[in-house]
């Protein structure tokens, strides 16, 4: 039996796009919106069927009484199209060792693991509110205790004579009620500034990205990465619920299909760029060189906390699912 898709995330523009170069012009109309479609044209250049299929869907979709579904047949369509052609790459943990070198012969990737979710948006306002949280968790799980220990503390003092010994346990006491101490002592509170400025270096630097990412493991032990940037607008749930739903390291194996972008260790493309980058006059550039300058210090600062990993390969989205 076919398995079925269960989709988290679709590009449906990109899947378009591509799809009107593999079918060759895709469709047997040539689809205009004014109301109503108007037939202007008919070929089948494609595989039996294909151009109609996915002329009705663009067609609806067009007119505006599409349903995400409709997206969902064209993708399977388009994927299984790919594979046929045998255009597509599919890796996962038991094979990788052995396909990964074949990878810069493809463009299309297909991942199967276990995902981890990077909602930096998320992160970034949880930096921003770190105390306000801190002091709510804190306040929830221990100020009743802590009231209750400082009560009895107070009774305590009460009886005690020896001056001295009256004056350390209110020195205690009062070490007691600094709830902020107490909080900071326990990691629930941290430095204003610090934390301000740690996000605006995540915001600067990732941009309150949904990321995910596919980590697999080989047979021998290595350790690979596989990350995309996905667009908010084309989850199929908001992020909130999908991370609910499915945790943010996933129990759940899922298929990330796209296409590769990255594949480069940082010592390969050094070598490529070295060799490319114009020295130009050093001792008195122009406007032109000194942005070239610029571009090039940006992009060493931002392989400092943003660089793709030595054993990290970038995918350009188009679809993220589920098989059932």
């Amino acid at each position: 039996m076919k398995k079925l898709r269960s989709f988290l995330y679709l590009d449906n523009y990109k899947m378009y796009s591509i799809s009107f170069q593999l079918f060759e012009g895709l469709t047997e109309y040539i689809v205009k919106s004014t109301g109503e479609s108007k037939i202007e044209g008919e070929t089948q250049k494609g595989p039996i069927g294909s151009g109609r299929i996915l002329a009705d869907i663009i067609e609806k979709d067009t007119n505006q009484t599409e349903k995400k579904f409709l997206h969902d047949f064209s993708y399977n369509l388009f994927e299984d199209t790919l594979i046929e052609f045998k255009k597509v790459l599919e890796i996962n943990s038991t094979n990788i060792e052995e396909i990964l070198p074949k990878i810069k012969d493809y463009s299309f990737i297909k991942v199967s693991g276990n995902i981890i979710f990077n909602d930096l948006k998320i992160v970034e306002e949880t930096i921003k509110n770190f105390n306000k949280i801190g002091e709510a968790l804190g306040y929830v799980t221990q100020k009743s205790a802590l009231d209750n220990e400082i009560s009895k503390l107070k009774d305590t003092i009460k009886n005690i004579t020896d001056r001295n010994q009256k004056a350390k346990a209110l020195d205690f006491l009062k070490s007691k009620t600094d709830f902020k101490k107490i909080l900071k002592e326990q990691g629930l509170n941290m430095d204003d500034e610090f934390l301000k400025n740690l996000a605006y270096l995540l915001n600067y630097g990732y941009n309150q990205q949904f990321e995910i990412q596919v980590p697999l493991k080989s047979d021998k032990d290595n350790h690979y990465l596989f990350s995309a940037q996905l667009k908010r607008e084309n989850l199929k749930d908001d992020e909130y619920s999908i991370i609910k739903k499915y945790s943010r390291e996933t129990e759940k194996d899922f298929k990330l299909f796209g296409i590769l972008t990255q594949r480069l260790t940082a010592e390969s493309k050094d070598e490529i760029f070295k060799e490319l980058r114009c020295q130009g006059n050093i001792e008195s550039p122009i406007l032109k060189e000194y942005i070239m300058n610029i571009v090039s210090l940006l992009t060493n600062l931002e392989k400092s906390f943003t660089g793709k990993l030595n054993y990290e390969y970038v995918i350009d989205p188009i679809a993220l699912y589920l098989e059932i």
